[in-house]
């Protein structure tokens, strides 16, 4: 529920010797200040004993009554002021219309804001934000007529506190959550800190680089190797939240914090990065010029030069409002994000677009609809490598003011689930072997036994969904006879795997045989492998 606040209370109390009863409604206001609601109550309605129409104590009343939840009670209070049938009271009737949109009162909220238009409003821009309640107002009666499958849990007090939490990324192999926890202080300003959920174990613990600044809204590479994160503030910040990448191996532990530099980062905001599981793009959210409203989904393509100047998602996903934590799925197909542009049921709404492969625009977005979006905000959404089971971020209830929920999406929101040759195809690099773990053939032959094939399709399903790779298709052999026969067998293997795939897909594809000549250790069945690499 956002506060709701009357302008006129900020202006200082001055008494007039009038037939209002000033003396109770000063004595109401100065009770509101200091938090005293019972007494603010008592004595604005003392005020309005002698004067009841009179708007100051009224709208103080609708004031206290919609910050404490009392939607009706307030507006009541509202409508003693403002009149829905007169032309001059059609921004106060606004703030009648907004009271009950902002807390799902959808069909109160569409009657005064059709009472509003039909005044034939010239002030455009206010038509263009009633029109857009109406709007939404219909959608959102509609799909709470028709809810999904949804049944969401909060995931508990060792990662939900008093404070707001919110969720980030999910590592491939769905053991460990990244999430951004909001540090509140009375005596110097909350900063964000980043802490890793690990679900096996059941435990939280901050990442070691965390500060007395911000750190947070951090994504992972599909490998393990980057991170990318905001930090706010610091000495070699070009705006004021920046996007920062430290890398990480096991061998040497945390690298230096470097600023993604001017291609990324500018004088404005930039922050909620996510990587493509391919690694070929950084997805972030920033608020820079040119845009299309007030913040955008932005990308950066990943080169061996470094991460290329951003380019708008564009048009299918941004709004001229505000489109924010966009999450693409390890499919590479599915993008999850939120926004309070696309026509929605409040606040902030979750929605997914889809493409084909990764080569296409992304579609236009659909409403994850009702109750996973509702008047309250919704955002920060994720989805394991599975594709069904999501964590999400909502205030709708919980420990603290935001918590981070899960729950497993319908059918019909689901992303690819990825299958396990997909996961090691992503959490290599390129020009590292893959294995085909489950491709074989008959000894001393190149003839595919039939339980190569559901390996095989799957590698042509990741293919089709990634049509601009070229993989080259690797034959071993052991050492065990001659090692020319084993060259030449090793080579018709390749070309029996190659020939299988390049009849279904598109993609660059090579082949080559090795025969004997790279073993990877002294077990001869591992040694007899199928595999390829990725050249690009």
């Amino acid at each position: 529920m956002r506060f709701f606040i009357i302008i006129l209370l900020l202006i200082p109390v001055i008494s007039f010797a009038q037939t209002k009863d000033y003396k109770n409604y000063d004595r109401a206001v100065k009770y509101n200040n200091e938090g005293n609601i019972v007494k603010a109550i008592k004595y604005a309605n003392k005020a309005l004993e002698k004067a009841p129409d009179w708007n100051k104590p009224n709208l103080l009343l609708a004031s206290i009554y919609a910050n404490n939840n009392q939607i009706v009670l307030a507006a009541d209070y509202l409508l003693k002021v403002y009149d829905v049938n007169t032309f001059n009271d059609v921004k106060g009737i606004e703030q009648v219309a907004e009271l009950f949109y902002n807390n799902g009162f959808y069909k109160k909220s569409l009657y005064y804001s059709e009472k509003i238009i039909s005044n034939n409003i010239e002030d455009q821009i206010f038509a263009s934000k009633i029109n857009r309640y109406i709007e939404n107002c219909n959608f959102a009666i509609n799909v709470m007529k028709n809810p999904i499958n949804f049944n969401s849990k909060n995931i508990g007090e060792i990662v939900n506190t008093n404070m707001t939490e919110y969720v980030n990324a999910i590592t491939i192999d769905a053991t460990k959550i990244l999430f951004t926890r909001r540090i509140e202080s009375k005596k110097i300003r909350d900063q964000e800190d980043i802490f890793v959920f690990d679900i096996l174990s059941n435990t939280v613990s901050p990442l070691p680089f965390n500060t007395s600044q911000n750190e947070g809204a951090i994504t992972v590479s599909a490998d393990g190797t980057m991170y990318v994160y905001t930090a706010c503030d610091r000495i070699n910040s070009i705006g004021g939240c920046d996007l920062y990448i430290r890398e990480y191996s096991k061998e040497n532990g945390w690298s230096k914090e470097y600023n993604l530099g001017a291609n990324i980062n500018t004088s404005k905001w930039e922050s909620q990065a996510c990587f493509s599981p391919d690694e070929k793009y950084l997805y972030f959210i920033s608020n820079r010029a040119g845009g299309l409203g007030k913040e955008d989904i932005w990308r950066s393509e990943i080169t061996n030069k470094g991460f290329m100047p951003a380019e708008n998602l564009g048009i299918n996903i941004n709004t001229n409002q505000a489109e924010m934590s966009p999450f693409l799925h390890s499919d590479n197909l599915t993008l999850y994000f939120a926004s309070n542009g696309h026509i929605g049921m409040g606040d902030d709404d979750l929605f997914v677009s889809r493409r084909l492969d990764n080569q296409q625009e992304w579609g236009v977005p659909k409403n994850m609809g009702y109750p996973i979006n509702t008047h309250n905000s919704e955002n920060s959404l994720i989805v394991s490598s599975n594709g069904k089971t999501a964590y999400y971020t909502s205030n709708v209830s919980g420990f603290g003011k935001e918590d981070i929920f899960q729950f497993e999406l319908p059918k019909n929101l689901q992303a690819e689930q990825l299958a396990d040759l997909e996961k090691d195809i992503i959490t290599n690099k390129i020009g590292e072997e893959v294995i085909l773990k489950n491709v074989s053939f008959a000894n001393n032959s190149y003839s595919l036994q039939e339980n190569s094939f559901s390996e095989l399709d799957k590698l042509i399903n990741y293919l089709k969904k990634n049509p601009n790779l070229h993989i080259e298709i690797q034959g071993h052999t052991d050492n065990v006879g001659n090692e020319s026969d084993n060259q030449i067998l090793s080579q018709q293997r390749a070309k029996v795997v190659f020939d299988y795939i390049s009849a279904m897909v598109k993609n660059k594809l090579t082949y080559k045989g090795f025969g004997e000549s790279q073993p990877l250790g002294n077990i001869r069945k591992i040694n007899r492998r199928t595999s390829f690499i990725i050249i690009y």
